[in-house]
């Protein structure tokens, strides 16, 4: 039988093809794992190159690392186009990008300033900086600036109460004087009585009628003012309840001492105002005796009159005994009581009292002028704020918390990247910084050019404003708050000191021993004193000397003389020396205490608007912290074909897809 040939060829030709097959379908198989790794890097070096565009300005100047994008279609084609640079390659890897998808895009303006935030943290974490504040004293720092805002809020309540209280001694004076000149009045009436003047006596007892008509309404002023003063004094019993939770123990038992003072000295009003309500009732008895004693004195004239008239038709007499006649009502006149307080009362220096008041005035009445040195003028620069992220973005005010050491590193950011007013009259000198126009800047006044930005910028963190005088009179304020009561501190356990304040509380209310009038005009004093020395502190800061945190005796810059020059002259002289910390250190203390949401937003304001000077198109809102992205690719088998297999499997030709996602945080 003879067999068929070409068999064996067949049957190698069909082993060799399974070789082939199995070889094929092996470095396919190692072919699609290397494209997989290979669009896993392409990926990655693609993202790496949109992050490698980094906005250059907010590095160079803020050591901010954002990429600028306005829309998810910028990064997506931006991203495309680094991608295809991979795909273009000649290698044995064929595939094609079909889409780019943005599953995730987180912006320096979410998050209430997180962002920002995390940004600051890894510049600063990273670098080596003289911190103004140990890490150690963070806590007793934000315990300290806590502390210093209750006390400051307490004492200028009681610094209020206790004018009010001078106030209540000025009615009892006024009721005294009343007293006083009833007594004159009554001696010129008995004397007109005396040298039988019916007449000059009617119109002397008519105008004592008068005075005595008023002391009802001087009682019912007294009474009013008692009143109010009480009431206020339980309102601000009830608030020192709620502060002083901040207090440390030696700051509460000086403040509660002080306060029972006051609440000793309403009780003691409260035992001498039956005194004095009775006066009311007892002027009212006293103007009927008068008035009785002004029908005798014309009955007398009548008898008089008549008398003089029957001589005229008789002979001469010796004519009435007018001494008979008048003693009656000499003696009833007599009857007529005019009633001293029993009590001290009464301001008795009332030119020292209102220089204290004047301190207080002009604190109130504007403060840049007294705090600002000589020689040196406010800003009136200003900027539109109306596309600023803090007006633009949505953020919520104290929706986000931050730990102490965290803040004390954004704060050390704020001091190294913005200017105050220190650092910038210190570079400015005349002359135009970045853009910044000079010209405006120069009079109390000033010009408003909304297009110039801000000069004062952490000031602006603090305060908020559009305005470089608004800001710098908000940190001012600030500043003086925590002085104020950081100096009170000081003076209530200075024994020294609060005898100084009593020597002129005494000169003040005249009262020498033991009195609450006394010592609530001793804590008047001391308050007053304290937010003397806190003006004198902030021009200081301001000349650019430094202030301690905590004073000692020897960083005391007012005594109680040039306290009161301080209201005689309404000038401030500058305080502070070599030691402490200088202005743009307490203006991080101010910050410390502040907001950190708020904070972060106005920094992200400063920063926007800096940077628009020289590219008008810039927004934080387009700084692109965080990316993740998904792509779909078609790619291409080069070892393997499904034939007409595919029509079945939905996959004609030699295509494939494939997904992959990349993410990359700054």
């Amino acid at each position: 039988m003879q067999r068929a040939g070409g068999v064996v060829t067949v049957f190698i030709s069909m082993v060799m093809m399974c070789i082939f097959a199995l070889l094929c379908g092996l470095l396919e198989s190692a072919r699609t794992a290397g494209a997989r790794w290979y669009l896993q890097t392409a990926s990655a070096s693609a993202l790496d190159s949109v992050f490698s565009q980094y906005h250059r300005e907010l590095w160079d100047s803020y050591r901010l690392l954002f990429a600028e994008y306005e829309t998810e279609d910028e990064l997506e084609a931006d991203y495309a186009a680094f991608l295809q640079n991979y795909f273009d390659a000649d290698n044995w890897y064929p595939m094609e990008l079909t889409s780019v998808q943005t599953e995730l895009r987180r912006l320096a303006t979410e998050e209430n300033g997180a962002y920002l935030e995390q940004e600051i943290l890894d510049y600063m974490k990273y670098g080596v900086w003289d911190l103004d504040f140990g890490v150690e004293t963070a806590q007793q720092l934000w315990d300290g600036v806590k502390e210093t805002a209750s006390v400051k809020t307490v004492a200028e309540r009681y610094r209020g109460h206790a004018q009010e209280a001078l106030d209540l001694e000025k009615a009892l004076e006024a009721i005294s004087m009343s007293q006083g000149k009833k007594q004159q009045l009554k001696s010129e009436a008995l004397s007109y009585l005396q040298n039988y003047d019916g007449s000059g006596f009617r119109r002397v007892a008519e105008k004592l009628k008068t005075e005595y008509g008023r002391m009802p309404g001087l009682v019912e002023n007294y009474r009013k003012q008692a009143d109010k003063l009480a009431q206020k004094l339980e309102a601000s019993r009830a608030v020192y309840e709620e502060e002083k939770g901040d207090c440390s123990d030696v700051v509460r038992g000086q403040l509660e001492q002080e306060i029972e003072e006051y609440e000793s000295y309403v009780d003691e009003d409260g035992q001498r105002r039956q005194e004095v309500e009775a006066l009311a009732d007892h002027a009212k008895e006293q103007i009927a005796l008068v008035q009785e004693v002004i029908e005798e004195a014309q009955e007398v004239e009548r008898i008089i009159e008549e008398w003089e008239e029957d001589d005229d038709d008789e002979e001469e007499s010796d004519g009435p005994d007018l001494d008979e006649l008048w003693k009656p009502v000499i003696r009833h006149f007599q009857q007529v009581e005019i009633r001293a307080l029993s009590f001290l009362h009464g301001v008795k220096d009332k030119e020292t009292e209102g220089l204290l008041d004047q301190v207080e005035s002009l604190y109130n009445s504007g403060l840049l002028y007294l705090v600002v040195p000589d020689g040196m003028s406010v800003s009136g620069l200003a900027m539109d704020m109306s596309t600023l992220p803090s007006q633009t973005e949505a953020h919520t005010d104290g929706g986000r918390s931050i730990s102490l050491i965290d803040h004390l590193l954004v704060n050390e950011y704020c001091g190294k990247f913005f200017d105050c007013f220190r650092s910038y009259e210190e570079s400015v000198e005349g002359k135009n910084i970045e853009g910044k126009n000079s010209e405006s800047i120069g009079s109390e006044t000033g010009t408003v050019d909304s297009s110039t930005g801000l000069c004062y910028e952490v000031e602006y963190l603090i305060g908020g404003d559009s305005a470089d005088s608004d800001n710098l009179g908000t940190a001012v304020t600030r500043l003086l708050a925590v002085r104020e009561g950081l100096n009170l501190i000081h003076l209530l356990a200075d024994n020294e000191k609060r005898e100084q304040a009593r020597t002129l509380a005494m000169a003040i209310t005249g009262i020498a021993g033991f009195s609450p009038l006394l010592l609530l005009t001793t804590f008047l004093v001391l308050s007053v004193w304290a937010l003397g020395e806190a003006l004198a502190d902030v021009r200081g800061l301001l000349a650019g000397k430094k202030v301690p945190l905590i004073k000692t005796s020897e960083d005391w810059t007012l005594d109680t003389d040039a306290l009161l020059e301080i209201g005689r002259s309404g000038k401030v002289p500058e305080g502070g020396g070599d030691r402490g910390l200088n202005y743009l250190s307490w203006l991080k203390v101010l910050l410390f205490a502040d907001e950190i949401v708020r904070q972060e937003y106005r920094m992200m304001d400063v920063i926007q608007w800096n940077i628009c000077a020289g590219q008008p198109g810039f927004r934080m809102r387009r700084g692109v912290y965080q990316i993740g992205l998904l792509e779909r690719i078609q790619a291409k088998h080069v070892f393997f074909s499904l034939g007409f297999m595919g029509m079945f499997l939905g996959q004609p030709g030699h295509q494939y897809s494939m997904e992959t996602s990349v993410e990359r945080v700054y």
